[in-house]
């Protein structure tokens, strides 16, 4: 009788292991199954979009170094211009990287509106003044880089330009507007007709040397002499 009552445990022990196990695999098995889910559309799915009006980066003390919206707002900016996209800024709060649609241009604590409208990336110093800027103009569908000396005058250092049928390149002097010639040195090319200039002057007279060459038409070397008696060499 014990015998019988020791084989039936045995058994039913050997049963419940049995059932235990299968409920381990199942439970290891769900577990798994919502981990692959869970960590599948995580990173796959089109959901995971964040919508905001703006974001700011802070740094560790807390203070603004990066304002993203359209436009950000202007709390913690020593500039108080509306700008949009994307602004980095130092530690003090002032613009030093923007790239978004044009602003206004900020020289000597004063705003000037531009020309055209478009899309570019500046870089400024430590006072918020454009150094540097590489845009777009929706007006005449043209890219342009720029390279200021900075400065009292800001003047443009070096300037690139391009458009269909159309590029130069001018390097300029680090002089106030009407007090001589500021392209020193042009480089131009227009592809519909052809014609290639680079340009040399000085600043007192515009185009000392002149190098000209275009379609059907003999090549131009022309120089003027500190006299502005001009001279062709063909």
């Amino acid at each position: 009788m014990k015998t019988n009552e020791s084989k039936d445990t045995n058994e039913l022990i050997k049963k419940l292991e049995k059932r235990q196990k299968a409920h381990l695999l199942l439970i290891i098995f769900l577990f798994t199954t919502n981990a692959v889910l869970f960590f599948g559309l995580s990173t796959n799915t089109k959901e995971d979009v964040i919508t905001a009006k703006g974001i700011v980066i802070v740094d560790d003390y807390g203070n603004p170094r990066i304002k993203m919206g359209f436009p950000f707002d202007n709390r913690s900016r020593i500039r108080k211009d509306t700008l949009s996209g994307m602004v980095f800024m130092d530690e003090k709060g002032m613009d030093r990287i923007h790239l978004g649609p044009h602003g206004k241009l900020f020289l000597g604590n004063k705003y000037f509106d531009r020309a055209n409208e478009g899309w570019s990336l500046f870089f400024n110093d430590s006072n918020g003044e454009e150094r540097s800027g590489y845009g777009f103009s929706d007006d005449d569908n043209s890219v342009g880089l720029g390279m200021d000396y900075g400065g009292e005058d800001g003047g443009e250092a070096i300037y690139l330009y391009a458009a269909p049928n159309i590029a130069f390149m001018t390097i300029n002097a680090d002089l106030p507007e009407n007090q001589g010639i500021r392209d020193r040195i042009v480089l131009w090319h227009e592809t519909d007709k052809d014609l290639s200039i680079a340009k040399i002057s000085d600043s007192k007279k515009d185009g000392r040397i002149t190098l000209k060459a275009e379609k059907g038409n003999n090549p131009l070397v022309q120089t003027t002499d500190s006299l502005s008696i001009n001279k062709k060499i063909n």
